[in-house]
């Protein structure tokens, strides 16, 4: 039996609990804390660019769960996770956290769904940034346990045991799981680019997405860079202004380097009343 393996019942209780597998350019991890509080009542919960899912797996399971990306790669990989966790475990069993093996998975990804499933991920986990190009040398930090991998994508496949995995692009993803008793966790990409992971988006992008929000039926939180454009597009909502480290920025060399980002929940902004003064 692999160390990985649990076959006395009752153990695969001992998993850990599931965080994210991959990383991912914008992820949410730093900023769980200002985001769960927000999360508002709900059965059905829809994450529209799952990316590496930080907030799904650390809020609450509901009672109905989807996560959707538009990168197939992503999905690929989530959905072999799902409904084939032993041939996507043996194929990633064994692979160094070498250079060369990133060299060769970049040369060759994969004949079949299931390798390519399992290369893209490799490359994703020994490369720098999670960028999937080139090999991430750390002096200060080890490399990523292999029996930690298994674990974790283990416990990220029991947590996905009733959770619909889609591929669809925002729009029609937001009209299929749009609901009065929904929440939609949006993290779309923002005018930065996501490296090769993502490119960013357009002002008109941008622009087209605000304006489809207030006709939703599902409340939703809403996340993005600190900048004018997004401010004023929502200006009639709740936004809160949070700052957190760069962490690709930091790693460079420089430290205490801060990303701006706003929260935007579906909450309408109170309007402003002037305040009555008693005539003397």
């Amino acid at each position: 039996m692999q160390p990985w393996q649990y076959e006395e019942p009752g153990e695969e209780a001992a998993l850990p609990h599931a965080r994210p597998v991959i990383g991912w350019p914008g992820g949410k991890t730093r900023m769980l804390q200002h985001i769960l509080p927000l999360i508002p009542e709900h059965s059905t919960y829809c994450e529209v660019f799952g990316g590496g899912l930080a907030v799904f797996l650390a809020k609450p399971e509901s009672d109905v769960e989807i996560i959707n990306d538009i990168n197939g790669d992503l999905v690929a990989f989530y959905r072999w996770c799902k409904f084939h966790l032993e041939p996507l475990l043996d194929e990633i069993d064994l692979v160094l956290n070498a250079r060369q093996e990133l060299r060769d998975y970049l040369s060759q990804p994969g004949l079949t769904e299931l390798q390519r499933a399992a290369r893209w991920f490799i490359r994703n986990k020994i490369s720098f940034g999670g960028m999937g190009t080139e090999f991430a040398v750390s002096r200060a930090q080890p490399l990523g346990s292999r029996v930690k991998r298994q674990l974790a994508i283990r416990a990220l496949n029991r947590r996905l045991d009733r959770t619909a995995v889609e591929n669809l692009s925002w729009e029609k993803c937001l009209d299929l799981y749009d609901c009065a008793h929904g929440c939609f966790f949006l993290d779309p990409p923002y005018l930065d680019s996501g490296g090769r992971a993502y490119g960013g988006w357009s002002e008109l992008e941008l622009a087209r997405f605000c304006q489809k929000l207030p006709a939703l039926q599902a409340k939703w939180v809403f996340t993005f860079q600190d900048c004018e454009q997004v401010r004023d597009l929502m200006s009639g909502y709740e936004i809160l202004g949070v700052e957190r480290a760069n962490g690709i920025g930091n790693n460079s060399g420089k430290t205490g380097r801060k990303y701006r980002e706003v929260i935007i929940t579906s909450e309408r902004r109170a309007p402003v009343r002037a305040r009555r003064t008693k005539s003397a």
